[in-house]
C-alpha cells in the first residue's frame, strides 16, 4: 500500500477563511470542491508520474491499480489517497524479449515433461528491466511461456520439481504500482504537483462562489 496525502494548510486555508467569512459554508465548499478536483487529478496523473522513472505502459499500470479515497473534514479539509494492488509481472514492462514463447532452434536439451524425460529445443533466455534509466538485460535461466488460462510472462527454473514430475517453475514480477509510488522520487514529485492543483482549483472555486456561480 502507498499512500499520498493532500492537506489544504496555511495561506491557501487562510485566503478561503478571509474571503468567503460573509458566505454561509463558503468555505467549506470552497475547499471541499478544490480538494476533489486536486484527487481527481492525482489519479489521473499517477502513470505519468510512475513513467518518470518506470519503463511501462498506462495500460500495464491501470489493469493492477486499485485506488481509494478518504476525505477528512476537520480544520480544512485532507485526502488520503490509499494505493493498492498486486506486482506487475515483468514481461509488461517496456523492453522485455522475447516478445513471446520463443525457442533455440539451434540446440537440444532434456527436460522431464509428465514424469517422463523429453528432448525439446530450449527457450530463448529472457531479458528484462523496470527503470528507464536502464536497459533490459538478459537474467538466467528464463524463459517466456504462455499459460493456459493466455497468461504470458518471464519464467524462471527453480532447480526443484513438481507434483508431476515436471521442472518446477515462478514468473518473474516487477514493483507493483504502490511500490512505485513508493519511490522518493515518484511520490514527491506526484504531491507537489497535486498540492499546485489544489492551490489552482481553490483560486478557481472561491471566485466562483463569491460571483453566486
Amino acid at each position: 500500500m502507498s499512500v499520498v496525502q493532500v492537506q489544504a494548510v496555511g495561506n491557501g486555508l487562510d485566503r478561503a477563511t478571509k474571503l468567503l467569512a460573509g458566505i454561509e459554508n463558503g468555505t467549506d465548499m470552497a475547499l471541499k470542491n478544490a480538494m476533489t478536483r486536486a484527487v481527481s487529478y492525482l489519479r489521473s496523473n499517477t502513470a505519468r508520474a510512475i513513467q518518470q522513472r518506470y519503463a511501462i505502459s498506462t495500460s500495464n499500470i491501470r489493469s493492477e491499480e486499485n485506488v481509494k479515497v478518504r476525505y477528512t473534514f476537520q480544520q480544512g479539509v485532507q485526502a488520503l489517497i490509499i494505493f493498492n494492488g498486486n506486482k506487475i509481472p515483468l514481461f509488461r514492462y517496456a523492453g522485455a524479449s522475447p516478445s513471446g514463447p520463443a525457442f533455440d532452434q539451434s540446440s537440444l536439451e532434456k527436460v522431464m515433461i509428465g514424469g517422463a524425460w523429453k528432448t525439446v529445443h530450449p527457450g530463448i533466455t529472457a531479458a528484462g528491466h523496470q527503470l528507464k534509466s536502464t536497459s533490459p538485460v538478459t537474467i538466467p535461466n528464463t524463459f517466456v511461456a504462455r499459460m493456459s488460462s493466455g497468461h504470458t510472462g518471464i519464467f524462471e527454473r527453480t532447480g526443484g520439481a513438481t507434483a508431476s514430475d515436471g521442472d518446477a517453475i515462478r514468473e518473474i514480477m516487477g514493483s507493483s504500482v504502490p511500490q512505485m509510488l513508493g519511490s522518493e522520487e515518484v511520490s514527491a514529485k506526484l504531491g507537489q504537483e497535486t498540492m499546485e492543483k489544489f492551490e489552482e482549483r481553490l483560486d478557481h472555486e472561491i471566485i466562483r462562489i463569491l460571483n453566486g456561480w
